[in-house]
């Protein structure tokens, strides 16, 4: 094969892998960032 395809096939998995993982990670932290806030609000005001 040629060396350039088998550098396009390189990088293509690895945009295939690291966006996933990257926009999971992301969301994920904006899912724990609310449930600390609303953690702390709690606490600041019980009901």
């Amino acid at each position: 094969m040629n060396q350039h395809i088998d550098l396009i096939y390189f990088w293509s998995s690895l945009v295939l892998v690291a966006l996933p993982l990257g926009v999971f990670s992301w969301l994920t932290y904006l899912v724990v960032n609310a449930y600390r806030r609303d953690l702390r609000a709690a606490r600041k005001n019980p009901r």
